[in-house]
């Protein structure tokens, strides 16, 4: 990598919910300039991962980022954090009908956040087998690339 970070629609809502506290859904999407379906496939996934929270005055959705996630991100270490498998996340993601390119590109993003600690609980678990450090160099490797 070159150090550039991606950043997908799912990134461009989050700050545009952060800036302004509490956004229609519809706002949001006129704002970003995307289809208002997608941005609400988008939502549902952020909702559903306890990012965002949703509320409605008459019909109308509004956004705001969840003080829930933020709580539970405050009392978990990175080490205790449950780790979600690529299969989980695609899966997941795919009930949402988001496409597969933001799906993906969401993961890698996952993976880049929590490479040191996922790096860090795969060497504590291959230790704790007492396998020897060479093979547990050649294991992260081969798994490292299956994670991306």
């Amino acid at each position: 990598m070159d150090g550039s970070i991606l950043k997908t629609s799912a990134d461009d809502l989050y700050e545009l919910v952060k800036s302004r506290k509490k956004i229609s859904v519809e706002e949001a999407a006129q704002l970003l300039k995307i289809p208002v379906k997608t941005t609400q496939a988008l939502v549902d996934f952020l909702v559903e991962e306890k990012i965002f929270g949703i509320e409605y005055k008459f019909t109308t959705p509004y956004i705001y980022i969840s003080k829930e996630k933020k709580e539970e991100t405050e009392v978990k270490s990175d080490s205790a954090k449950k780790r979600v498998t690529k299969e989980e996340f695609f899966k997941k993601g795919g009930t949402g009908n988001i496409p597969y390119e933001k799906i993906d590109a969401l993961w890698k993003k996952y993976v880049e956040e929590n490479l040191n600690s996922i790096k860090e609980e795969f060497y504590t678990k291959a230790h704790s087998r007492n396998l020897p450090e060479e093979k547990i160099g050649s294991l992260w490797e081969r798994y490292l690339h299956h994670l991306m």
